[in-house]
């Protein structure tokens, strides 16, 4: 069983890797937060009158590291929840819009070995650009300079990217329950809907898509996440995986 388990990690990680779905999110997850946030710093620095330099002043809180990271963490909440959701909701969603699920059911390994498989490799995949978006985002920060002598907050980037990947999860069950990825893009867009009007009415601190962002920045510094609001998003993506497991489990030809 642990080898079959190990072959369908490696068939997984193959498809992953020949995806150009997944090399575009990987390049936008790791390149975006560290891009943005620096333009923002320069464009403060350099005292611009652009409507870019306009908004920089509203969403930067200083020039120093702990503005410069607090950006870069807001970004990726967003980049890595629409990146990291067009990743799960294509990796199990193809299966059935291009009929390969079919052949599936001749494989000696059971159905829901292969979904926790593609679980696995998307989470160690979800983690591996994490931390790369993180160092990015730091090595860039070196590289401008001036931003003060205070340390910069490397764990808020990482932490905000982690949560975020496992706000990600139930995709993998919307992709298998509606057969396709239309349907789990259909509600990414939803997620992000509810998010911004759950936040607007002040509960994003119960709401686990609100709290990376939440954690990040967004919603002024009001608003703080704490104690257990930060293990909801990691019992979302742990009950999506069992969902998502059982679902494959019992898939059935011609029946959802």
């Amino acid at each position: 069983m642990n080898r079959n388990f190990g072959r369908l990690l490696v068939v997984e990680t193959m498809k992953a890797r020949r995806a150009p779905v997944f090399a575009i999110c990987t390049v936008i997850i790791v390149l975006a937060p560290a891009l943005v946030a620096a333009a923002a710093i320069l464009a403060l620095r350099a005292n611009s009158s652009s409507s870019f330099a306009a908004k920089a002043r509203l969403l930067v809180h200083g020039t120093e590291w702990a503005g410069y990271v607090g950006t870069g963490a807001e970004v990726m909440a967003v980049a890595v929840l629409l990146c990291l959701g067009f990743g799960f909701a294509w990796c199990f969603g193809r299966e059935f819009t291009e009929d390969t699920v079919v052949g599936l059911f001749c494989l000696p390994m059971g159905r829901g070995a292969i979904a926790l498989a593609k679980c696995t490799v998307l989470l160690v995949w979800s983690v591996l650009v994490s931390i790369a978006s993180t160092l990015v985002l730091l090595g860039v920060g070196l590289a401008l300079g001036d931003l003060g002598s205070q340390p910069p907050r490397w764990w808020l980037p990482l932490g905000v990217c982690l949560l975020t990947a496992c706000n990600t999860v139930p995709l993998a069950w919307l992709a298998t329950v509606t057969r396709g990825y239309l349907g789990a893009v259909g509600g990414l867009i939803g997620l992000v809907v509810a998010t911004q009007l759950v936040t607007a009415f002040g509960g994003g601190g119960w709401f686990p898509w609100a709290v990376p962002g939440l954690w990040a920045g967004f919603g002024g510094a009001g608003i703080q996440v704490r104690g257990i609001q930060f293990v909801l998003p990691v019992v979302v993506a742990l009950i999506s995986v069992g969902a998502t497991t059982k679902r494959w489990r019992g898939l059935e030809l011609g029946n959802a």
